[in-house]
């Protein structure tokens, strides 16, 4: 898939899309699940809807490499020592692409720092048809694009249908049981939930309407041992998200070199800072960067970033684009994109 295409993707608007029930469909045009999962996560969403670009940074080639440095799937020891630091600039706030996109936003569950933690992904349609019902199937049967990401569901848990109502979102789902299941952490149990509840207020992209989740069409008050009487809204932010989370670039997203490497994403840090870098996807030689983003401050406890990373002296070959931030205890937590450069 070339950049124009995926760009076009990310950005593309559909005026006359009709919901409907699909699901059949939805599973048969997109890829076969995967719930892989590394020791460390990358990745944090397939591409931004309706963000705008903020900040030009033409970069040159620097930084020294990290001799101490991660691979693209590891967390880097610290901060880079010496970053460039990029004035603080109005960024759009990435927002969730509702279901007149060409995308749709999917939450899944990966490791941090502070344990898992939920991802969101942007995905290119596969469908034309139900907007919520194509991205409930991805998150539960876990069909990332990013080989990191995993579901929380047990296996074989599925989707029956997603409906708008007056009072909020209903998903009906099958082959879940209501009590937790063995060697399921009661946190991967609240998180499998949350996928569900953000993953459809996502689609509808009309903020945190109440999500109330059915089994088999009917009525239950419990779900794999979380409290589902009542409607969700969802938990709060800092204790579901991962601390940092790219928007974009998509995951393995083709660059042409020359061109901008489009970056945002959202993230919370001690210092209200993130710092960004470009390094080959085999070994830890820093490409690009690395340069420090301040935060700019949106409603809750994250913030958004964003800006345009040079590629003029990007080689052809593979890369990873990593976002690192600082927390309150020392540590350091990162989200990756591997991207290609063609010339």
């Amino acid at each position: 898939m070339n950049d124009e295409l995926i760009r076009d993707l990310l950005h593309e608007v559909a005026d006359d899309v009709e919901p409907g029930d699909r699901l059949d469909a939805i599973r048969a045009a997109t890829a076969p699940a995967r719930r892989t999962h590394r020791g460390w996560w990358v990745g944090g969403g397939a591409g931004l809807v309706a963000a705008s670009v903020v900040t030009a940074l033409a970069l040159t080639t620097g930084g020294a490499p990290q001799t101490d440095g991660p691979g693209p799937a590891d967390v880097p020891s610290a901060p880079p020592s010496s970053p460039t630091t990029a004035p603080a600039a109005p960024t759009a706030v990435p927002t969730d692409p509702g279901p007149g996109s060409g995308v749709v936003a999917v939450y899944f569950v990966g490791d941090t720092t502070r344990g898992p933690r939920l991802f969101r992904e942007f995905q290119p349609r596969a469908d034309r048809g139900d907007a919520a019902a194509e991205a409930l199937v991805a998150a539960v049967e876990g069909r990332a694009l990013d080989a990191d990401y995993r579901s929380a569901w047990p296996l074989g848990a599925s989707v029956r249908s997603v409906e708008r109502t007056a009072s909020g979102i209903v998903v009906d789902l099958r082959d879940v049981p209501d009590e937790r299941p063995d060697g399921v952490s009661a946190q991967d149990a609240g998180l499998a939930v949350e996928q569900v509840v953000r993953t459809a207020q996502a689609a509808y992209g009309l903020g945190k309407l109440p999500v109330r989740l059915v089994l088999d069409g009917a009525e239950s008050s419990r779900i794999l041992g979380v409290a589902t009487a009542e409607a969700l809204t969802g938990a709060p932010d800092a204790d579901v998200l991962a601390p940092v989370s790219l928007s974009e670039p998509a995951e393995g997203q083709v660059v042409r070199a020359g061109r901008f490497i489009v970056t945002d994403g959202r993230a919370i840090s001690t210092d209200g800072r993130i710092t960004l870098r470009v390094q080959r996807w085999q070994g830890t030689a820093v490409a690009l960067g690395p340069v420090t983003f301040t935060l700019s401050p949106v409603d809750g406890p994250f913030e958004a970033f964003g800006g345009d990373l040079g590629s003029d002296d990007l080689q052809p070959g593979e890369y990873a684009v990593i976002a690192t931030v600082q927390n309150a205890d020392g540590t350091v937590d990162s989200d990756t994109r591997r991207i290609t450069v063609v010339d």
